[in-house]
């Protein structure tokens, strides 16, 4: 994905000019510039640092360590869990942090470009001879700042909607609960008929930026509301005509929007709610207590791909992940780059998220696995749910919803807070969307324009 130029440049600084330099505590800055002609020889220790405060946690990471010691028998991995990811921040300062690191997509930047802690991956990933194509490209691109790879995504949780099925009985509304329903369908003929005294249609976070990021691209076509080469966006009514459609859905009590008044949706529940994989199986599991019949289904579709094909693949689904990154003062950079890249191959994928608390796979190749389908849960019909939804169009429609991760973190600052103020406002009739979207154009525009003085 492409970056501001003053990421780029940031890194060009500090990944090419200072490569060489001994950090004031003598440990030297790692290029990761490799002979990608070559499989780098990974052998001696590394430390792992993992905020891992849960057993399920631990399972998983130490299923990983397993897994990557059968293919490199000659690393030794020193397990670092014992501090919880609030002290993270600190530790990098310091220098007192593994040599592969766990951090959430949203600091990407910071650490690579802010804290330059990061190595560059970008050759490494050649040189072990990585199936990039296999790796969801929408995830694969949340660790990409300019022409370098700083992140290594371990999961893929792509935005989905469980629902209660038994809440359709009678409505007519599962008929167009499938694969290729469409927005339109979903908010004129679904939300009205499952909307009563006990119901209300959806539960969809509007002040969450993967949810309204996705939706900005429905006329404009996907990520197309911003210009990260320029350091622009373009937020208009009609860029924003989704999003209206659903904020006049939580005015009359069919979506809840999670802002504004609430007053509508008081002592009823909704049908269907917006969330990620390990949020379905929670929301699964209080179903199954109350005897209820759930399922999944993926998102809907701008368009109709029959009737209008351009337009349906305005589509954009959002996606996150958590991930590692390898520290570029690490002693030991092969051992440490194989380390962190076997999650973007199928044994390191397969052990991490075959564990309980495990999520999606990032590769391709592992979305009709067993191991993350509930295959075996035949109690409360698990292996016949649609997990499917959870990896629906990857390839094509999902993309990186954090705002974080998209543009600088100034920017992305100023509009995360202010589009949850300007949508509250919009939501209780007190603002026009056209307006609230002028207002926050503005505002993005304007600090952004401060970063390229």
């Amino acid at each position: 994905m492409k970056k501001v130029v003053v990421k780029t440049l940031a890194l060009v600084l500090a990944i090419f000019t200072v490569f060489s330099m001994v950090a004031c505590n003598g440990a030297k800055e790692q290029s990761g510039i490799v002979n990608t002609d070559e499989i780098p020889e990974a052998k001696g220790k590394i430390v792992f640092s993992y905020p891992a405060e849960t057993p399920a946690k631990q399972n998983a990471a130490n299923a990983f360590i397993s897994a990557f010691n059968d293919k490199y028998p000659n690393v030794t991995v020193e397990r670092d869990y014992g501090y919880s990811i609030d002290d993270f921040a600190n530790r990098i300062s310091a220098g007192d942090i593994g040599d592969v690191f766990y951090m959430a997509e949203e600091h990407v930047y910071n650490n690579a470009v802010k804290h330059n802690a990061l190595m560059d991956l970008s050759y490494y990933i050649t040189a072990f001879r990585i199936d990039r194509k296999d790796i969801y490209q929408g995830i694969f691109a949340a660790g990409q700042i300019g022409e370098g790879l700083y992140y290594v995504a371990r999961d893929f949780n792509q935005m989905i909607m469980v629902y209660n099925v038994d809440a359709l009985d009678g409505t007519g509304a599962d008929q167009f609960v499938k694969e290729d329903w469409t927005w339109d369908e979903f908010l004129d003929d679904v939300c009205p008929s499952v909307t009563n005294d006990d119901y209300y249609a959806a539960n969809i976070d509007i002040g969450y930026d993967p949810v309204y990021v996705p939706l900005l691209s429905a006329e404009v076509g996907k990520n197309k509301w911003f210009d990260t080469v320029e350091g622009k966006v373009t937020l208009t009514e009609d860029t924003a005509s989704l999003i209206g459609k659903l904020v006049e859905k939580h005015r009359i009590g069919e979506i809840n929007l999670g802002l504004g008044n609430q007053d509508a949706f008081a002592d009823k529940k909704p049908v269907f709610q917006q969330c990620v994989y390990l949020q379905a199986e929670s929301f699964g599991q209080a179903y199954d207590l109350d005897f209820i019949n759930w399922d999944m289904i993926n998102l809907p579709l701008v368009a109709d791909p029959e009737e209008d094909p351009t337009k349906a693949y305005n589509t954009a689904y959002g996606c996150g992940s958590s991930g590692y990154g390898v520290y570029k003062k690490t002693k030991n950079p092969n051992a440490a780059a194989a380390f962190a890249l076997f999650f973007y191959e199928q044994p390191g994928q397969t052990a991490f998220n075959g564990q309980t608390g495990g999520s999606v796979p990032v590769l391709a190749s592992l979305k009709d696995a067993d191991f993350w389908r509930h295959t075996n849960d035949t109690e409360h019909n698990w292996n016949e749910k649609n997990w499917g939804a959870n990896t629906y169009m990857a390839e094509q429609f999902a993309v990186i919803g954090q705002l974080q991760c998209l543009f600088p973190t100034e920017v992305a600052d100023a509009l995360e807070k202010a589009w949850k103020e300007e949508m509250v406002k919009v939501i209780n009739g007190e603002q026009q969307l056209a307006d609230a979207m002028e207002s926050l154009q503005t505002l993005t525009n304007d600090k952004w324009d401060t970063l390229k003085k």
